[in-house]
């Protein structure tokens, strides 16, 4: 087997048939969709070459496309900035040991193994301004005045889906933040004790720099999940109130499957897949090269 992986010509036919794969259900799809982008397409009846006119329309006219692409930035900059911290966090507690550490592992981990549309379908009705546990908590501890329409309200609904993608997500990556601690000697964290480095300078100056790798898997993990969100937003609020949790994902399947506007769709897609790569590369790239100084 040694001799057999040690020649280039067999891992390139071992090779083969993945490459086969994602050309025909990964490359070929995107290439057909940023050639519907430049067609005036229904769906049915023939398309109409139109160029770039679905790509201008994006840029200068749907101004709801701009209110999709902050509300999509939004699901990144709490993805990485909320929701990887408070993983970090619980990955440090559940890594100690202590009595009972397997079962708040999986107590945190339990959310993601639900689907997103049940746990969307959960807080909805957590939600309901009538019968919701969130408000009848809060008349019960005297806060009345705080209630409200959480998923009605144009300045709640966006925060609202922001928190149940962030308790739905935050134990994936605590787990694969917990592996990566796992794989630290202990050696160096009782050097470190030799020489006073215990609490948080021992986070700080060794699991910090031993976990940058792991780390920077998350960032990109968590960006790509945030740009791509659909089902979470689709099933709590669609989109609304006033498209105020629209996000491109969503917006890409209203134009393409609701209005029947496969060019415009398209065109969406497009403008979605190369967001993707674009911020990935980008983050890869300063991930990559820019050693941070614990």
């Amino acid at each position: 087997m040694e001799r057999a992986l040690s020649n280039k010509k067999i891992i390139a036919l071992f090779l083969l048939p993945g490459l086969f794969v994602f050309l025909i259900f990964y490359f070929v799809p995107i290439v057909m969709t940023a050639y519907y982008s430049l067609q005036d397409w229904d769906g049915i009846n023939p398309m109409t070459f139109i160029g770039l006119d679905n790509y201008t329309k994006m840029f200068t006219v749907d101004k709801s496309f701009w209110q999709a692409v902050w509300n999509s930035l939004a699901f990144l900059l709490v993805g990485v900035f909320i929701q990887l911290p408070v993983s970090f966090a619980l990955a440090l507690l559940v890594s100690r040991k202590m009595k009972g550490r397997k079962w708040f592992r999986n107590i945190y981990f339990f959310p993601v193994v639900m689907s997103t549309t049940m746990v969307s379908l959960l807080w909805v009705k957590i939600y309901d301004p009538n019968i919701g546990m969130l408000n009848t908590l809060m008349d019960t501890l005297g806060l009345g005045a705080w209630t409200g329409a959480w998923l009605g309200d144009t300045k709640t609904a966006l925060l609202s889906v922001l928190i149940v993608t962030t308790w739905h997500y935050v134990g994936y990556n605590m787990l694969i933040l917990f592996a990566g601690m796992q794989g630290i000697p202990e050696q160096y964290y009782e050097a470190a004790k030799l020489d006073g480095a215990t609490g948080w300078k021992a986070v700080r100056h060794i699991t910090f720099p031993l976990l940058s790798d792991v780390l920077r898997i998350c960032i990109v993990l968590n960006v790509i999940y945030a740009l791509k969100t659909f089902e979470s937003v689709y099933v709590m609020t669609n989109g609304g109130p006033l498209n105020s949790t629209t996000v491109i994902a969503l917006k890409m399947f209203q134009e393409a499957f609701l209005r029947q506007n496969f060019g415009y769709g398209s065109a969406l897609a497009v403008f979605m897949v190369l967001e993707c790569l674009v911020i990935s590369w980008v983050l890869n790239k300063i991930l990559t090269q820019e050693k941070i100084e614990y």
